[in-house]
């Protein structure tokens, strides 16, 4: 049922027709098929026997829906879905030891569907057939000398071994090298297997010898053997190997086996003879091919020989040379003494003799002996002097002081030769230096040597001339300066110079110089001129005189003057006239060598302002200013200066006030002090009352004021112009 209007509880007939519907629909059951697809693989042997597990893949499972209308019986189904996939993996086959399958592997296959028939597949194995091969191979030359090949099923015997076939080969004289064919036999495999057997030729080696001789024969040459002879020999070896499979030989080199040369051999010593060969030289090269090899050695009797040389040592050349001869071992009958006092009564003297002194005999060797002489000498001294002497005079004549002597002592040595009497001389030489040292000249006071030293004098040599230097002192000439400088402008005025000889007196003073510049307006400052002269010295002295301007100082003064006049509009006087002045002061300073005058500056003594001054008050009267303001910055060039203060009538009806006109104010503590001029009025006027009144009123009074100020105008004008 899908839907049903009609109530569950039934219901009633009514006059209106009732219409209920019930929906049904057919009814569906689902439900799930199945099916497998199976793979099998099957492994066997060539006979159909079982070779190995079977092998069975996982099955490949598919489904599909299966719908049933219940109504109708009718049944619907869906399409298959694999659940574990649709294709079957690669199978490797097993390896089985031996065996060989038809197929290594069976591969995928994919594709499969709820339709495929179930996969049936086998493999078959077959039985593998297994070879050998063993090669014997002939080592010394390299080639094959038989090969065995054998095959079998896999696994079976081969039931071969090589001990025979090698025995085969080492009667015929070969050697076993190496066999690595296994010696218990082995067994036919899968893979093909290889062995090889190596044989080599043996090989008998037998030694061949053979001998070098060297004999060395020693005779008298008059016949005889003179020394047993000399034996000596050089043997040779070589290899001789045979081949035992080919018997082939095969010769190795010759070798020495004591060497390949006869060493030298030194001739025996026979006393009194000599040998023809001293020595027989070394034979190299000595080989098996070598003849033996005989050698005579020849004694001759030996005839000695002695010289002596006598040999002049100072000259270098020889004197004579005695020559001697006679057989080995006989004595020579010679002494070298004769001839040694021939040359020694000519002037030689011996120096060595190293011939026997009692001789001697000949001998094999050659004897040389040496008389070594020098020419006999004898020397003297000779000597020589070179003087010097230094004078030391005054200018005019006279000894000055004493002279100054020294001298440079030569020599020289005379060698005589007594061979020759020739005369040798050697260098003069300086037995006390070759200079004559620097003399520094005697003080003497108030004179001056022209030389006040006398150089040293090097090179002197035996040549050099007696040597003679004469000083000359000449009096000493003083001098003396005495120089005027004038301290105010820095120059000199004038320099006095002086000279004469030392120890005189100057003859000068200052003081006439002194005074004429004194009276020309100087002043001295100083003079360090000796008050009464001086005398002349060998230094030259210095002295300054210094003087400066004299001046005279006078003051000059000026005034600048205030007035205040008080007067009434029409002219009158209402008061007495304020004064005050103000005194500049300044310095003129003249310069009496000059008469040039210099100013200082222009001073004020009592100020340098006007003070603030408060008019006099005057009954009935007010006054055009109630105070005249204070003037600064009066300097000596400021003209006098004149006020006018114009004092008016009060009209009738108004009172004035007293009025107080406001004080000029006092300087504060910290404000500069400026003194002001003094004031000075005339006399007291006797019409001035004292003001009265409230100081309020002093607004009314301003007012007044500003109204009067154009009567007083014109009236301070007309006042100017009587003055004028």
């Amino acid at each position: 049922m899908v839907s049903d209007n009609y109530p569950s509880g039934g219901t009633v007939f009514t006059d209106t027709a009732q219409h209920y519907v019930v929906n049904l629909k057919q009814k569906l059951v689902v439900s799930s098929e199945q099916k497998q697809v199976n793979e099998t693989i099957q492994y066997v042997y060539e006979d159909g026997s079982k070779a190995a597990d079977d092998y069975n893949a996982p099955p490949l499972n598919f489904t599909r829906s299966v719908t049933t209308n219940q109504v109708t019986g009718e049944k619907t189904y869906g399409d298959w879905q694999a659940q574990n996939g649709d294709s079957f993996g690669e199978v490797v086959s097993p390896t089985i030891k031996g065996e060989t399958a038809d197929q290594l592997k069976i591969d995928a296959i994919s594709g499969i569907t709820a339709n495929s028939a179930d996969i049936q597949k086998k493999v078959v194995y077959k039985r593998n057939q297994g070879t050998i091969d063993v090669t014997y191979i002939d080592e010394t030359t390299g080639q094959v000398l038989t090969k065995k090949d054998l095959s079998g099923g896999t696994d079976d015997p081969s039931n071969y071994t090589t001990a025979d076939d090698i025995k085969s080969y080492t009667d015929k004289g070969y050697e076993l090298v190496s066999d690595d064919y296994p010696s218990g036999g082995t067994v036919f495999t899968d893979e093909p297997q290889h062995y090889v057997v190596k044989l080599k030729h043996g090989l008998t080696e037998s030694t061949d010898k053979k001998a070098v001789n060297q004999v060395i024969h020693y005779v008298y040459e008059g016949g005889g053997e003179a020394a047993t002879d000399h034996n000596a020999t050089v043997d040779f070896s070589r290899t001789i190997t045979t081949d035992r499979v080919t018997n082939d030989k095969t010769y190795g080199d010759w070798t020495a086996d004591n060497g390949d040369s006869f060493a030298s051999v030194t001739s025996p010593v026979i006393d009194g003879y000599t040998a023809d060969q001293l020595k027989v030289s070394e034979m190299t090269g000595i080989t098996a091919d070598t003849e033996d090899i005989s050698v005579t050695v020849t004694y001759t009797r030996n005839q000695g020989t002695i010289d002596i040389t006598y040999i002049d040592q100072t000259t270098g050349q020889t004197l004579s040379k005695k020559d001697l001869s006679g057989g080995t071992g006989d004595d020579s009958g010679y002494t070298t003494a004769d001839t040694i006092k021939s040359y020694t009564d000519k002037g030689y003297e011996l120096i060595s003799d190293d011939y026997p002194e009692d001789g001697t005999k000949f001998a094999d060797d050659p004897q040389h002996y040496i008389v070594r002489l020098k020419h006999g000498l004898t020397e003297v001294t000779e000597n020589k002097t070179v003087n010097q002497v230094i004078h030391y005079v005054y200018e005019g004549g006279g000894e000055a002081a004493t002279d100054h002597n020294a001298t440079v002592v030569f020599s020289q040595t005379i060698t005589t030769d007594k061979v020759t009497g020739e005369k040798t001389y050697s260098d003069w030489t300086a037995d006390n230096g070759d200079s004559f040292a620097s003399v520094t000249s005697p003080v003497i006071d108030g004179y001056t040597a022209d030389q006040l030293k006398v150089s040293e004098m090097t090179g002197i040599t035996v040549d050099t001339e007696d040597i003679s230097v004469t000083v000359t002192y000449t009096r000493n000439q003083g001098t003396i300066d005495v120089t005027y400088i004038d301290e105010t402008t820095g120059k000199i005025l004038t320099t006095k110079d002086l000279s004469g000889g030392t120890g005189d007196d100057s003859g000068y003073t200052t003081a006439d110089t002194i005074k004429s510049y004194t009276d020309k307006g100087y002043e001295l400052v100083s003079n360090d001129y000796p008050e009464d002269g001086t005398k002349f010295a060998d230094d030259p002295q210095h002295y300054i005189v210094r003087l400066k301007h004299g001046t005279v100082v006078e003051t000059e003064n000026k005034s600048v003057n205030e007035v205040i006049h008080y007067v009434y509009d029409n002219g009158d006087k209402a008061a007495d006239n304020y004064k005050a002045t103000i005194v500049f002061s300044r310095t003129i300073t003249t310069d009496k060598v000059t008469g040039e005058k210099t100013y200082s500056d222009w001073t004020a003594d009592n100020g340098g302002r006007f003070a603030a001054v408060l008019s006099p008050i005057i009954k009935d009267y007010i006054a055009s200013q109630l105070k005249v303001d204070e003037m600064t910055g009066i300097t000596v060039d400021t003209a006098d200066i004149e006020r006018i203060v114009v004092y008016h009538k009060v009209p009738a009806g108004i009172i004035v006030p007293p009025v107080h006109p406001d004080k000029p104010s006092q300087p504060s503590n910290n404000q500069s002090k400026i003194p002001t001029a003094k004031a000075v009025k005339d006399s007291k006027p006797t019409d001035v009352l004292p003001s009265t009144g409230d100081s309020q009123k002093s607004q009314i009074v301003l007012t007044l004021l500003g109204i009067m100020a154009v009567i007083i105008s014109p009236l301070a004008l007309l006042l100017r112009r009587r003055k004028q």
